[in-house]
Parts: structure tokens; sequence; C-alpha cells
């Protein structure tokens, strides 16, 4: 291996924990309908990449993960509310402009329809 990679191990791309996780479920739940080749395609990373996945047994400590799990949530739930709120002031506007349309040169030349 020190031949293939005189300069160490670092791949172009790299996993999050989770895809990893689904990545190793894949392989256990079929290993003949999910070779190393076939995972290496569906995840677009190297087949040396999804070998080491597959032969490593390092898992995160359940506290870091649960605070992890806490944190996505946080995070999941801030994004939908600023996505409400960006909802609500478009609709506010659209209404605003509706109600006070306005034709004219200047303030004082105003023709509003209401």
């Amino acid at each position: 291996i020190r031949e293939e990679f005189p300069d160490g191990w670092n791949p172009p791309r790299k996993l999050s924990r989770e895809a990893m996780e689904g990545l190793r479920r894949l392989y256990h739940l079929d290993k003949t309908k999910f070779t190393t080749p076939v995972l290496a395609e569906k995840f677009k990373i190297s087949p040396e990449a999804v070998r080491r996945i597959l032969k490593s047994r390092w898992e995160q400590p359940k506290e870091k993960r649960a605070k992890e799990a806490e944190k996505n949530r946080q995070h999941m739930l801030l994004n939908r509310l600023r996505d409400k709120l960006r909802e609500r002031k478009e609709v506010e506007e659209i209404l605003q402009a509706k109600r006070g349309r306005t034709w004219g040169v200047d303030n004082k030349d105003k023709l509003t329809f209401e």
C-alpha cells in the first residue's frame, strides 16, 4: 500500500459518518449485490476507500453521537423557522403591494387602487 500511496492515504472525496454507516449496512445486507466496485460507484468514492471503510470497525461514542444528533435537530428546526419567516415576509410584501398599488410621478401625484 505504501507503494500505491507514497504520501499517505488522503482521498479526494470524504464521506460523512452517516454515509459510512449506510455503506456498511448495504454491504452487510447483501454482499453479493453490493460489492466494493458497486458501492464505490454509488457513493462516488474509490474502491480503496470502500475497502477501508468496510475494514474499519471504529464507532463514534454514544454521547458524541447523541450530541451531534441534537445539534442536527436544532439546525433543522432553525432552518424551518427561517423558511417560515421568509415565506411570511414574502406574503406580507405581496399583500401590501396589492393593497396600495400606486401610479404616478411622485408622492404628490398618486393614483391609488384599493
